[in-house]
């Protein structure tokens, strides 16, 4: 079995409200939720599987409800629900012969739209529509940005391929999606794995796919929206199928999502998409090895690289780590359309004019109210952040966005008597704001630009009033007016890889950025939205075009190779200009996506990429071939484009305070890797093919302290003038020596509540008396902690110091685990983030220690460690304690 004898018990969350935090660092959540109880067990390919794995438990009288049982052609294994969770049936299950691995059943999200770039129009009825005629590729500037456009003109529109989109449902009655489902229609197929849950908490799957949350609808009008007056899809053509993961909450268990990916593999879908996942950026994950098992028996699958870029590096997503998995990072779009409802204003009496809004919460309907600014410099930066004097009722509370949050500014603007507010931006990026406030009529967002002038009228002296109709009108506004500040940039939400084990993530990337299309008929029908969630099925929408051309049935290798080879390289982009270097390979992967290059290209890379791993790890002379799919024979010249060095850390990293990776932009520098291309020249007959091979040597200068990764792309220019190329990156430190946990945070703490005794019985330490805890009077030891990186297996063990550790785990003696742990496939925390751990003297099966003296030992497994061997962790443990359990 992968992990020790010790395996995974989830009875509680890490205690964290009581404890007080450390200075300077915040409470970290989990990087990913759990269902309590249930766990997911993988087998060994050799042996029997589920009928044999449930025959033993009944054996070994371990009672469990199965969850999902897999196809065992594509995933041997089965997720169940444990009644019992304890460590010794936890440790009888782990030492079944047929049992390879056992993991947590985790929850993940859909890849949510990214804040500052969503902009939905949430309408409270269905909003009446401006006319406008039937759209083409022509008016799509996310078509034009990748060639889709040119390839449409020539007849390809996805005919034939079928998609089988997992996400969280679609809204079948567009007529934008086909107006119905079934054999027939656009979406021919579909499937809700979850339903609304039973009474228990249990799926209850039925064949009614209907989008409740509105992601799945506008995931399937970037790729088939067709016969619509404002947008078409990337394939409008193709047919589609939706496997609903998600009932209205957002959250999907990991076994739904392993059973959804099977079933679309099963039923025969060309192509699989889905913008879920969760920063684990684990291959071996159990999603992430599903996925891979399906790619690997030839259906391709594009997953979101996550939007997490703000994060820093290193912070791949699930299940687009899995190996030959096609994850997708995000690219702005060159232009900013809207959808949004409109209104008018008059200054003084004076003829109304007309203004768009973006509805956050309640409604506006048929009101005409006076508008008053709680600021008249619409250059502050704190506005409405402390209570307001002013008296706001009857009114409409004008806000500049900025400092704290926009629930503060509501909330605020509501104690001064507002029942509706109006937001103001003050960046040219649209935003949808997040409120939950619910004392509040109607709050809605407006441009910097027009609350700007708003204020401007209002400090002159002016009246401004506001009025809404009864029926809200919805314009969209496409294709918007040009983003001149990101546009065709890697976005900088778009998560930055390296994979946990120095993987390249993303693969490619695909517009993402101000991205119009369908949504749910209750909420307007359109909306723009960001994230890489939208990058992905346009992606999706290229591989049906190129399957198209090429034929069904061609491998996920060859499909990755010809999206890498033909990407265009970007520059970097820090989300306020440009700059003359390229954007690592670790934030880009190969380049956006050339949708016509790819199709009708005369040059076929046989890898992806070329992935050169850490110092220890390094790949000294990775090679690929070249082969000339023209008709004619070619010479290409291969040269080097190198990309910027980013690092992980900053040169601040070890300093008090500073340990963890530092978030977006990360610290770059421009001292290229040299590479040697062997041969640099080639003359390759058509239907040929040669091999290169390389040698990278990394700048010896980078301070390999700060994680630097160094990239860059081989360029391969044929006599024709046709470039294609391939991206390498690595890692220019030893990843095994890199600490896992933060030393300036591990901090044991002594009690909270009740406060701490000192105890000088037995088992006292040698310089004096040692700390009492009393849990029956609430007095209980923390344990203060961060980990700075990933790590497979992440374990706070309980050691008596005066007893007995009948116990054996990873290569310590124990009585135990603390609750709640062991945790695996973590990813890093964030920087300036901690967990707060409280032993209130249980386990992790549920029994109580006896009074005596403990300590608790953390242990975090170092990279490329086998957690199985207790030398391969990086330990720290608290001094000894006093557990009073009377």
């Amino acid at each position: 079995m992968l992990f020790s004898s010790q395996v995974v018990v989830f009875l509680q969350a890490a205690a964290l409200a009581s404890a007080v935090a450390p200075s300077g660092y915040k409470a970290s959540p989990r990087s990913q939720k759990v269902v309590p109880g249930a766990f997911i067990v993988t087998f060994e390919s050799s042996l029997p599987s589920s009928a044999s794995f449930y025959q033993n438990l009944t054996a070994n009288g371990i009672p469990v409800t199965t969850r999902q049982t897999f196809d065992p052609a594509i995933f041997a294994g089965t997720s169940f629900h444990l009644h019992d969770v304890n460590d010794t049936h936890l440790d009888t299950i782990g030492n079944f012969t047929q049992v390879k691995s056992i993991s947590p059943v985790r929850l993940h999200q859909r890849a949510a739209p990214v804040g500052d770039a969503a902009n939905v129009a949430k309408l409270w009825s269905a909003a009446k529509l401006q006319g406008r005629a039937v759209a083409d590729s022509d008016d799509m500037t996310t078509h034009k940005m990748t060639g889709v456009d040119k390839l449409q003109a020539e007849g390809l529109d996805g005919s034939g391929i079928t998609i089988g989109i997992i996400d969280t449902g679609i809204d079948y009655n567009l007529p934008a999606l086909g107006g119905g489902i079934g054999p027939g229609f656009k979406i021919s197929y579909g499937y809700d794995l979850v339903g609304d849950y039973d009474a228990n908490g249990n799926p209850a799957p039925d064949d009614d796919p209907m989008d409740c949350l509105g992601h799945g609808t506008h995931v399937a009008g970037i790729i088939g929206a067709s016969n619509d007056p404002y947008i078409v899809g990337v394939a409008p053509n193709a047919t589609l199928h939706m496997y609903k993961v998600f009932a209205c909450e957002d959250n999907a268990p990991t076994d739904i999502l392993i059973q959804a990916f099977i079933m679309a593999h099963n039923n025969g879908v060309d192509v699989i998409t889905s913008s879920i996942g969760s920063n684990n950026g684990w291959p071996e994950d159990p999603w992430s090895a599903a996925t891979a098992a399906i790619v690997a028996a030839g259906t391709p699958c594009m997953l979101a690289a996550g939007n997490a870029g703000e994060d820093g590096m290193f912070y791949a997503s699930s299940a687009a780590s899995g190996t030959d998995v096609t994850a997708v990072g995000s690219v702005d779009n060159t232009n900013t359309p809207t959808a949004a409802t409109i209104a008018s204003y008059t200054i003084d009496g004076g003829a109304p004019v007309e203004f768009v809004y973006n509805l956050a919460v309640g409604n506006f309907s048929g009101i005409s109210l006076p508008i008053v600014a709680t600021s008249l410099d619409s250059t502050i930066t704190n506005d409405a952040c402390a209570p307001i004097t002013t008296d706001l009722t009857g009114t409409i509370a004008l806000i500049r966005r900025g400092t704290c949050t926009f629930d503060t500014k509501v909330t605020n603007a509501i104690a001064a008597g507002a029942r509706y507010v109006f937001l103001y931006n003050n960046v040219a990026t649209p935003v949808s704001p997040a409120i939950t406030v619910t004392d509040v009529l109607g709050v809605a967002m407006l441009t910097n630009v027009l609350g700007e002038e708003i204020v401007k009228q209002l400090a002159a002296g002016h009246k401004v009033q506001a009025t809404f109709g009864k029926d809200p009108i919805l314009k969209i506004d496409t294709p918007g007016p040009v983003n001149n500040l990101s546009g065709n940039t890697m976005s900088t939400f778009s998560s930055y890889g390296l994979s946990a084990e120095n993987t390249i993530k993303p693969l490619v990337s695909g517009p993402g950025g101000s991205i119009l299309s369908t949504y749910l008929t209750t909420e307007g029908s359109y909306a723009v939205l960001s994230g890489t969630s939208m990058a992905t099925p346009f992606v999706a929408g290229v591989v049906a075009l190129y399957m198209q051309a090429k034929g069904r049935g061609i491998s996920p290798k060859v499909i990755n190779s010809a999206l890498a080879a033909t990407a265009n390289p970007l520059n970097f982009n820090d989300g306020t200009k440009n700059s003359t270097f390229l954007a690592s390979v670790a934030q880009q992967g190969s380049g956006l996506v050339d949708a016509y290059q790819m199709v009708r290209g005369g040059i076929t890379i046989s890898e992806a990429n070329l992935a050169l791993n850490d110092t220890a790890n390094f790949v000294k002379s990775p090679s690929f071939y070249v082969e000339n799919t023209g008709k004619t024979s070619m010479t290409y010249i291969l040269s080097h484009q190198p990309a910027a060095n980013s690092y992980a850390f900053d040169n601040s990293y070890g300093t008090a305070d500073n340990y963890g990776v530092v978030s977006f932009p990360p610290q770059m520098d421009e001292k290229y890797s040299s590479v040697t291309i062997s041969p640099s020249t080639l003359t390759i007959a058509p239907g040929a093919k040669k091999r290169v091979s390389i040698s990278v040597t990394s700048d010896p200068s980078l301070n390999s302290k700060l994680v630097p990764v160094y990239s860059g792309f081989i360029k391969v220019t044929s006599s024709s003038g046709e470039v294609a190329g391939i991206p390498y990156a690595g890692v220019a430190t030893k990843m095994n020596g890199i600490p896992i946990a933060d030393p300036s945070l591990n901090i044991y703490d002594n009690g909270y509540a009740f406060g701490v005794v000192q105890y000088s019985g037995p088992g006292k330490t040698a310089s004096g008396s040692i700390d009492l805890y009393k849990p029956s009077v609430g007095s209980v030891p923390f344990y203060y902690w961060s980990n700075t990186w990933s790590s497979k297996v992440i374990r706070i063990d309980i050691v008596s110091v005066n007893g007995t550790n009948p116990v054996f785990a990873a290569g310590l003696a124990t009585v135990g685990s603390m609750a709640g742990f062991p945790w695996f496939w973590e990813a890093r925390s964030l920087a300036g983030y901690y967990y707060a751990n409280a032993f209130d003297g249980y386990l992790a099966d549920e029994t109580l220690v006896k009074s005596g003296v403990y300590k608790m030992v953390l242990r975090l497994a170092k990279a490329f460690a086998d957690p199985a061997r207790g030398r391969e962790y990086e330990t720290y443990e608290t001094p000894p304690f006093y557990m009073d359990m009377e």
